[in-house]
């Protein structure tokens, strides 16, 4: 965490439909945070085994969870697994006895105390989100969907719930949009299938863009198979300016990925 910073970020990162590519978004951002300098903390909520700690390389170092932390079972500091300089890593528990509810009480006291030594990038369960209370826990909450317009349209459900979430817990959580797994090949064949342009997608789902992530195949055969995420890929490359844009950073969108400039081709 920076010098002078009472609190780090908390940030979450979600999507309306599986599949979108929310855990390895979360993967990157958090490896991408670390590598900015920030002390950072990968944390997943999503009750579903290891995934995230997979993706960071370290699913086979993990022996304590965040059921284990909040419970008392293990101090905080025996749950986290380092996975690398400035990241470790808060494990979920859904193959414990007793998983952790990725929206409890519990699971947000513990966002909160390791807010209090750097950033957090917290990994949450796809659909939608039960109470207030989670986005009155962070400071931004990441909406993840592919282009095609089906992804979009519940990206914008989910915004329209989270919105509704927020004026309820009167709190000043931010929605940012990333466009997840883009490929201009896809783009090009899609025909109707997919948004025109960057501008329609920020326009259906109502929330800022913070940025697009490419169809990287080798940095995802990469966390799929236990490695940790590739600092040279291009994905890795984007998440570092989607996670600049996240710490206050203007950073201009790389016109190649637009969309506009995909379909004009």
């Amino acid at each position: 965490m920076r010098v002078g910073e009472a609190l780090g970020k908390k940030i979450a990162v979600i999507s309306a439909l599986g599949g979108q590519g929310s855990t390895l978004s979360a993967a990157y951002l958090s490896k991408a945070a670390a590598d900015l300098g920030h002390a950072a903390a990968a944390v997943d909520l999503c009750g579903f085994g290891g995934t995230l700690a997979h993706m960071l390389g370290v699913g086979e170092q993990i022996n304590m969870h965040i059921g284990d932390a909040a419970s008392g079972a293990c101090e905080l500091e025996e749950a986290l697994t380092d996975c690398g300089e400035n990241l470790r890593i808060l494990p979920a528990s859904a193959f414990s006895e007793t998983p952790l509810p990725p929206y409890s009480v519990e699971a947000r006291r513990v966002v909160e105390e390791l807010s209090r030594q750097g950033d957090v990038v917290a990994d949450l369960p796809s659909g939608t989100v039960p109470d207030c209370g989670a986005v009155n826990c962070f400071d931004v909450m990441v909406i993840c969907s592919r282009a095609d317009k089906l992804s979009l349209q519940y990206a914008a459900a989910l915004r329209r719930l989270l919105g509704r979430a927020r004026e309820q817990a009167a709190c000043g959580c931010e929605f940012r949009l990333l466009l997840t797994d883009f490929s201009p090949e896809t783009m090009r064949s899609g025909g109707a299938v997919y948004a025109g342009s960057i501008d329609e997608c920020i326009d259906a789902v109502g929330a800022r863009l913070l940025g697009v992530l490419p169809h990287d195949l080798s940095a995802m055969e990469a966390v799929l198979s236990g490695q940790p995420p590739d600092t040279g890929s291009p994905l890795m490359r984007y998440a570092r300016d989607a996670a600049r844009r996240i710490f206050g950073e203007t950073v201009p969108l790389d016109e190649k990925m637009t969309l506009r400039t995909i379909l004009r081709k």
